[in-house]
């Protein structure tokens, strides 16, 4: 299988990074995907978060949920991968209470994570308002402002290194259509133009220059939850971020997909991988049934202002409880999820567009 090949470093957070990734397609593996090194646990629901240095990408998987898929096994571990790495490192332990549905992003060489929900004694689950970013020279998180509405299982993605760009998903007891827009330079948060389409939890987004696409998700009602197939475009405005102008693009090609995993190639095509049309709760069980969910292997993507369900080969294995698919060097990476089972995976795939 190819790797993303590395020798850990001494220090968990710190600078580096060495040669870029072969690519090496296994014999048995599709055309376009490729195995990279697994994460050291089985880990699904997991924050993920590529940044840049001078040594080469670092790709970050953060918090999420071990192979029990029980609430117990909801953890506040996290990784960390240097490309050219041929192992993963442990970072240290996240502050506070371990949590599922978190986001991750990168911005300004650093990870940053926010939101998510714990799940307390007796299976209340409560929505943080946590922003953290892993400062990378000294190896250790730090507390960022608070989002002023909590929220988990959301949108998110960074714009201009300067803002990340939250918008809708579940805030305690329902989903929400507040967009939120936290500015690094201030430590603040803006209250964006809200969401029009349908709140929603579990959604898919991706950004390219000033042009963020939001797809499907759960929304909730007197008939339990349901998944949307829906697609809107949002053009942000560098001189007045708080101002979204959002298209409502209909429905997309394909099934609608529920925590599929959202990125940005190099050539600016927005992704939307993997995830599942069967809405689950967080151990993989469907809400309706109790059955297992069936992860999808297929990829959306959306350039130039148009959807293509053919573009992208489908992965050998299907996968799907993804937050994000990140970039690294050329490549696009999807880390860990749930496989057909459902089964928690390790398992890290890549693909160069």
């Amino acid at each position: 299988m190819a790797s993303i090949a590395v020798a850990a470093p001494a220090c968990s957070g710190c600078d580096g990074g060495s040669a870029r990734p072969d690519a090496q397609t296994a014999p048995d593996a599709q055309v376009g995907w490729a195995r990279g090194p697994d994460l050291p646990e089985p880990v699904s629901n997991n924050a993920l978060a590529s940044v840049e240095t001078e040594g080469g990408c670092m790709i970050f998987s953060l918090l999420g949920l071990d192979a029990s898929r029980d609430a117990r096994g909801i953890h506040n571990r996290g990784f960390r991968l240097r490309e050219g790495d041929d192992s993963w490192i442990s970072l240290p332990s996240i502050p506070g209470p371990p949590r599922l549905a978190t986001n991750a992003v990168g911005l300004r060489g650093e990870p940053y994570l926010l939101g998510g929900y714990e799940v307390q004694a007796g299976g209340t689950e409560v929505t943080a308002d946590t922003l953290q970013r892993f400062d990378l020279a000294f190896g250790r998180w730090v507390t960022m402002a608070p989002m002023p509405v909590p929220v988990d299982d959301v949108g998110a993605v960074t714009w201009r290194d300067r803002y990340i760009v939250v918008v809708s998903g579940w805030s305690n007891s329902g989903n929400v259509d507040d967009v939120q827009i936290y500015d690094v330079e201030t430590d603040t948060w803006i209250a964006a133009t809200s969401f029009p389409g349908t709140p929603v939890f579990g959604q898919s987004m991706a950004i390219s220059g000033d042009e963020l696409v939001l797809i499907d998700g759960v929304r909730s009602g007197t008939l339990g939850f349901t998944l949307v197939n829906q697609a809107w475009r949002g053009t942000l405005d560098p001189n007045e971020p708080s101002n979204i102008v959002w298209a409502d693009l209909g429905e997309h090609p394909g099934p609608a997909r529920y925590r599929a995993a959202g990125g940005t190639t190099a050539a600016g095509a927005m992704w939307f991988h993997g995830g599942t049309s069967e809405p689950y709760n967080f151990d993989g069980l469907r809400y309706d049934n109790g059955q297992p969910a069936t992860p999808l292997a297929t990829t959306l993507s959306y350039q130039d202002r148009a959807f293509s369900l053919s573009d992208v080969p489908e992965k050998p294995t299907a996968t799907m409880d993804h937050r994000a698919l990140v970039p690294c060097g050329e490549r696009m990476l999807s880390v860990g999820g749930m496989v057909s089972g459902p089964e928690v995976t390790a398992q890290i795939w890549s693909i160069i567009p």
